[in-house]
């Protein structure tokens, strides 16, 4: 038998489990395990078929019972905002108060009523079938907007740098003539200067031959045909229109020309820059034709050719004018008509910033309409 454990030690429980016979601890026998719960036989084709069936049956009656309570709520919801709503609403006929004879109340007429009282007879009904869209005529006071036109002149338009002339050409008088190298060499990203001293319009129609300061004599519809530039920006008209008194002449003879070079540069973008004025001084005392009001008509009649032609049309004397039209004093030279550096400087500027618009167009960092290297490449696919 073994010694009962001492008080205050612990000593670890056995794993047998022991019962006391005849004073005696005897290990209990061994317990057998549960048997293990039935399994139920695989289930059969036939009846996985037909469990199948009664759960879609379930789901159905389950769906059904769905429907049918959201109906029951929608009907009981609808009879009870029935029953809230006004009888005007429901159509049923309201009692209206009659009114009350010698008040002050004011009582106005039905429109397009019949529904009784003194002047019932006298409204007419409106026949809603004959509502419908009337056509407008000059007798009813139609309108007529139309579609927004072309601005009258290129405006500003982002900033590109002056490769943007590598494929361009100037025609004018002395004025463009100060682009040449032998004059103040101003830089327009190498293009061609078909500049001539003392030339007008009729100068080129007729085709006569002018002296250009680079390479000297030549006939300037014979050289730009030769070229065929993308771009011809064209400044002509100051000697002409010295003297006043010859306007339709002028006009005539400018007409003509925008002619002719479309004829021979058929591929070429045109863009015609407005008359400059001349200083205040030089107008009156030796110049009277380049007066501020005289060129603002010069100038219309000029941009209303381009628009007729499709040229581009460039206000270059806005820019060039004080608060009365003349030419500013800051750019001008001492003769009061032709420019200084600093005033080619701002015209080149003028021409970088009045471009029309084309993802292709070299404009420079931070300019509104500047693309990285690497975003015209990935333009460069799209029309």
């Amino acid at each position: 038998m073994p010694n009962p454990p001492r008080p205050g030690r612990h000593w670890p429980r056995p794993e047998t489990e022991y019962e006391w016979q005849d004073g005696w601890a005897r290990p209990e026998p061994p317990r057998r395990a549960a048997p293990p719960p039935p399994q139920r036989p695989p289930r059969t084709p036939q009846q996985q078929r037909a469990a199948a069936r009664r759960a879609r049956e379930r789901r159905r009656r389950r769906r059904r019972t769905f429907f049918l309570g959201t109906v029951v709520g929608i009907l009981a919801l609808s009879g009870v905002i029935t029953v809230l709503l006004p009888k005007s609403v429901t159509g049923e006929p309201e009692a209206t108060p009659a009114p009350q004879v010698g008040s002050t109340q004011l009582v106005a007429p039905v429109p397009y009523g019949t529904s009784g009282g003194p002047s019932a007879d006298a409204t007419p009904a409106l026949n809603w079938g004959s509502v419908g869209p009337v056509q407008q005529t000059a007798d009813t006071g139609y309108t007529y907007t139309a579609a927004p036109a072309a601005p009258a002149a290129l405006p500003e338009f982002g900033r590109v740098d002056t490769s943007w002339f590598a494929d361009a050409a100037f025609l004018g008088d002395s004025l463009t003539a100060g682009f040449c190298e032998s004059e103040y060499d101003i830089n327009v990203g190498g293009a061609l200067i078909c500049g001539y001293e003392g030339v007008s319009p009729n100068t080129i129609v007729n085709r006569t031959t002018a002296k250009n300061p680079d390479r000297g004599d030549e006939v300037a519809l014979d050289v730009l045909a030769n070229a065929q530039p993308a771009k011809l920006y064209i400044l002509i008209g100051t000697n002409a229109l010295v003297a006043t008194g010859n306007d339709e002449s002028f006009l005539n003879y400018y007409a003509r020309m925008l002619d002719e070079l479309r004829a021979a540069l058929p591929n070429t973008a045109l863009y015609v820059q407005s008359v400059l004025a001349a200083t205040q001084e030089t107008v009156a005392d030796d110049a009277p034709g380049l007066a501020p009001d005289r060129l603002a008509s010069i100038n219309a009649s000029i941009q209303q050719l381009c628009a007729e032609r499709g040229c581009y049309f460039l206000d270059l004397n806005a820019e060039f004018s004080d608060e009365s039209g003349y030419l500013l004093a800051d750019y001008a030279q001492p003769d009061g008509v032709h420019l200084t550096v600093s005033g080619y400087n701002k015209w080149v500027s003028y021409l970088c910033t009045h471009v029309p618009y084309n993802k292709n167009n070299p404009y420079q960092a931070g300019s509104t309409y500047y693309l990285s290297d690497e975003l015209q490449q990935l333009l460069a696919d799209i029309p």
